[in-house]
């Protein structure tokens, strides 16, 4: 029996940062910060998705934790799903947790009738804690602060959505929009790629039931292609929603999300500027096989520049650039879009959150039929990027495989501002752990945000894309070996 029905999985914390110092992971003291167990108070939303090592199969886990500021999580709930195997909902969850100054740390978490889970984290933010398990269980994931005031009702208003789903019938990826009224469905629309096949059915329903506690209920969505699925909820705010498929009967597992669009109705001003994207994606090969990240430039309708670092089932594609493409923009905020590049021309469907973020599906890649991808872009936040401006202590998350085992890591990063790196890390090898301790690199930055890293004893190909000098995306393309994941700046 595995470990997924053994422990209802999760974490805790969050925080202010400063300037001192003070033990990190495993007691190493490289990093700054004024952290303490007293940083994380209050409600958290969480989500984690990984790979089960005794099964060979991904599962998904969401929930809340309450945490008291003094080292306890006092309360919350955690659901679960294994593709193939099954569910485990509603699962009282309790424990205890540490936060060092640098903002690292370690959670107990116990379930009502489980066994203790082990987790490391980073605090990224007040709002935004990165975590990875440190047991058992190879998984990675984000706590986010949950608003008081948000969860006393289901959802109102128009949101666009992306949800990921894998099952032993092949991989969906799934992006669109929806408009509730009191959780209840008004209209939609949604474009999807199944197993490298795209459609765009009738999206038929998309309705949330009433929250059950914590911010978290139930719900289900619909399309005209005979896709039903069920979901439970988690509101973080009253702009994003955590998403959580609930279709053990079928085998089904999978995730996504729902966040308020603004800044309709849109146009091809709208979709303007310089866009920093990442993906994951699955193949013929199995889940998470397709990792993405890259940028490029988008105004009148045309797409002038770009380039992207990919890897595929460990064989990687470098900084390969994108030379044209063109795209349309609907009132409603769908974006369809061909990227012109050395492999061809990949067609993807965005639907805007905002001018300043979509959420994208894959619908073609000449490359791979069977290609299975979704993610998100985000325009950039700065306009000149150098190896100076980007400086300081980052927490940062990655999650992927090697050559000989499945990999999470979670720590801190620092930049000096004059091209040196120090990391240090937490990793999870196979439900094996350990910290190498503090390792040195190198990073150059190019003006369009993207950023070649090495770090000795570890890869000399780190590719970071960034949004700003403060966050980014981050892709390990050695041969062989795919992680990707976020970094930013703590504060």
């Amino acid at each position: 029996m595995k470990k997924l029905f053994l422990a209802a999985i999760l974490v805790g914390l969050a925080s202010a940062l400063g300037c001192g110092s003070g033990p990190g992971i495993n007691g190493i003291p490289p990093g700054s910060g004024n952290n303490s167990n007293a940083s994380l108070t209050g409600s958290y939303v969480y989500h984690l998705s990984g790979t089960d090592d005794n099964s060979g199969a991904p599962y998904e886990e969401s929930g809340v934790f309450v945490a008291d500021g003094e080292g306890n999580i006092t309360g919350g709930i955690d659901d679960a799903t294994e593709e193939g195997v099954g569910s485990s909902f509603g699962n009282t969850i309790s424990g205890t947790y540490t936060i060092s100054s640098d903002g690292t740390g370690t959670v107990t978490l116990n379930g009502s009738a489980f066994q203790s889970s082990n987790l490391e984290v980073t605090v990224a933010s007040s709002s935004t804690v990165y975590l990875v398990e440190a047991d058992a269980l190879n998984a990675s994931g984000t706590a986010e602060l949950q608003n008081a005031a948000a969860i006393i009702a289901p959802p109102s208003g128009t949101f666009v959505f992306n949800m990921h789903t894998t099952s032993a019938q092949g991989s969906v990826a799934t992006v669109g929009q929806f408009t509730v009224l009191a959780g209840v469905f008004q209209n939609g629309s949604v474009d999807v790629n199944q197993s490298g096949t795209a459609s765009s059915p009738a999206l038929t329903n998309f309705t949330f039931n009433a929250p059950i506690s914590n911010g978290r209920g139930t719900g289900s969505f619909s399309d005209s292609a005979g896709v039903v699925s069920a979901f439970n909820y988690y509101i973080v705010d009253g702009n994003n929603i955590r998403l959580l498929t609930t279709d053990s009967t079928s085998n089904i597992g999978g995730h996504g999300r729902a966040e308020m669009q603004t800044g309709g109705p849109f146009s091809a001003s709208s979709f303007s500027g310089s866009y920093v994207f990442t993906a994951k994606g699955d193949d013929n090969f199995g889940t998470d096989s397709v990792n993405t990240v890259g940028q490029f430039t988008a105004s009148g309708g045309t797409i002038s520049s770009g380039a992207y670092d990919s890897v595929e089932d460990g064989t990687p594609l470098s900084n390969v650039p994108i030379t044209a493409g063109t795209y349309q923009v609907a009132a409603n905020g769908r974006v369809t879009a061909s990227f012109t590049s050395s492999s061809g021309a990949v067609n993807k469907i965005f639907w805007m959150v905002s001018p300043s973020k979509a959420f994208f599906v894959t619908a073609s890649n000449p490359t791979d039929s069977s290609l299975t991808e979704d993610g998100t872009a985000n325009l950039q936040q700065t306009t000149a990027f150098s190896t100076s401006s980007i400086s300081g202590q980052f927490a940062f998350m990655m999650d992927g495989f090697n050559p000989n085992a499945l990999v999470d890591r979670v720590g801190t990063l620092q930049w000096d501002g004059a091209g040196n790196l120090k990391l240090n890390e937490l990793v999870n090898d196979s439900g094996v752990t350990n910290s190498p301790g503090v390792l040195p690199g190198t990073y150059s930055v190019g003006t369009n945000g993207r950023v070649a890293g090495t770090i000795n004893n570890l890869s000399n190909n780190l590719v970071f894309y960034m949004i700003s000098n403060t966050d980014g995306y981050v892709l390990q393309e050695d041969s062989g070996t795919e992680l990707i994941g976020r970094v930013s700046q703590q504060r």
